[in-house]
């Protein structure tokens, strides 16, 4: 006997059949929903600008007392966060040359509203740096011809109520070109 010519089993197919499409559309879009939330921590977009650098003319040999002026933007696209504003807790700033740390610095606590762009300043210095001779000749003659890179490199803190996937975010690196004389 079919299945359509018993009106009870009729009916419990058909209810079947509908509950399967509530239920197995409903579960893929929770999956895709968390696929996204979950990618979403990678939303934030940084940029970097070189605002002014000091500090490289050396006359105690190679010895350097470097300091850098960076202007940081930052832009929050999340739109799966459970309220409006995003905080970091700060962080470090690194900048190098030529894999040679030259300098470092405190990146202050920020917060964002979502997208809405936020700017902060960060310094990055050290005093005494010890530079091999031929790396600051190279750096000099870099400077001069204008193709002279820096590599910052940011390491943001993050809230310690967040998840392991959250914390793990890569950090943002910039290279920036050392462009015209020394200003603060």
């Amino acid at each position: 006997m079919s299945v359509w010519n018993n009106p009870w089993e009729k009916r419990m197919h058909i209810t079947k059949l509908v509950l399967a499409s509530i239920v197995l559309p409903s579960i893929m879009v929770a999956a895709m929903v968390f696929s996204i939330a979950n990618k979403a921590r990678f939303a934030t977009e940084f940029s970097m600008e070189l605002a002014g650098f000091e500090g490289f003319n050396s006359t105690l040999g190679h010895m350097v007392s470097p300091a850098f002026s960076l202007k940081v933007h930052v832009e929050n696209h999340r739109f799966l966060q459970p309220h409006s504003w995003w905080c970091y807790h700060g962080g470090e700033a690194v900048v190098s040359y030529s894999d040679v740390a030259l300098a470092w610095g405190h990146v202050p606590r920020f917060c964002m509203k979502r997208r809405v762009p936020a700017e902060l300043n960060v310094l990055a210095w050290a005093r005494g740096v010890g530079v091999p001779e031929d790396l600051l000749r190279r750096l000099e003659l870099e400077r001069r011809i204008g193709t002279a890179q820096i590599l910052v490199q940011l390491k943001l803190f993050y809230d310690d109520g967040l998840t392991s996937a959250y914390r793990n975010q890569p950090s943002p690196s910039f290279k920036l070109l050392l462009k015209g004389d020394e200003h603060p």
